[in-house]
C-alpha cells in the first residue's frame, strides 16, 4: 500500500503542479489582453478628442474592413440605370461562374 502511495501522491503534485502553472499563464495571457485592448481604446479616444472628424471615419473604414472581409459577397448597385429590383438572382451559379473564370 505504501509502494502505490508514495507512486501515486508525487505524480498528483506533478499534475497539480502543472495545472497551476498552466493556470497561471493564462492568467496572464488574459491580463496582457485586456490591458492591450484598453490600451487601444485609449488611444483612440486620445485621438477622438484631437480630431473627431478623421478619428470618425477612419473607425467606419476600420469596421467596414473587417465586415467586408471573410465570405464572398456580391453586391448590386442600382445607381447604373439598372432595371432596379432583380426577381431571380441565381447567386449560386453567379459563385460558380466567378470561380471557373
Amino acid at each position: 500500500a505504501n509502494s502505490y502511495l508514495n507512486k501515486i501522491v508525487p505524480n498528483a503534485r506533478g499534475d497539480a503542479a502543472k495545472l497551476v502553472q498552466e493556470a497561471t499563464a493564462y492568467k496572464e495571457q488574459v491580463i496582457k489582453q485586456a490591458e492591450g485592448v484598453a490600451q487601444n481604446f485609449i488611444d483612440v479616444y486620445n485621438s477622438y478628442k484631437v480630431n473627431k472628424e478623421v478619428t470618425i471615419q477612419r473607425i467606419y473604414l476600420e469596421t467596414l474592413t473587417e465586415v467586408m472581409e471573410g465570405p464572398n459577397k456580391i453586391i448590386l448597385d442600382n445607381t447604373g440605370g439598372g432595371q432596379g429590383v432583380v426577381p431571380y438572382l441565381p447567386l449560386n451559379e453567379l459563385n460558380k461562374n466567378k470561380v471557373n473564370n
